[in-house]
């Protein structure tokens, strides 16, 4: 079975954000996009804008030495929605992050208009990013 468009667009976004490939990303993510933030952290909130977003992703590499990772797990795609369930794992302060995520995309003419990020476990995100 061919896999979904969408499914194939954000395993390819996800694979940028491992290798802080920028270009790829604002392919992806729409001018206008929201991204949605759990917790109570200093990630937290809406960051609105692709260069919110990408300065978000920047600090995110920066607040852990490079040590942030996202391993996309599963991937489920419509014309319209798609879910990526990942796992991440960084290190920061002496501490470790190993959390499951899922992201959850609004998609329009390929790329993504709003990004939804759902934890599994947000005790530990908040202690983590403090």
């Amino acid at each position: 079975m061919t896999e979904h468009p969408n499914a194939t667009l954000i395993r390819g976004g996800f694979a940028a954000v491992s290798a802080g490939d920028v270009a790829t990303l604002t392919r992806l993510i729409a001018p206008d996009a929201v991204q949605h933030m759990p917790g109570h952290n200093s990630f937290s909130g809406e960051h609105r804008g692709i260069e919110a977003i990408l300065a978000m992703y920047g600090r995110l590499a920066e607040e852990t030495a490079g040590t942030f990772q996202v391993d996309l797990e599963e991937v489920y795609a419509t014309d319209d929605t798609v879910v990526g369930v990942y796992h991440s794992t960084a290190e920061r302060t002496g501490k470790r992050l190993d959390s499951r995520h899922a992201l959850v995309f609004t998609m329009r003419a390929g790329q993504a208009i709003d990004l939804n990020d759902i934890t599994g476990d947000s005790d530990a995100d908040d202690s983590f990013w403090g």
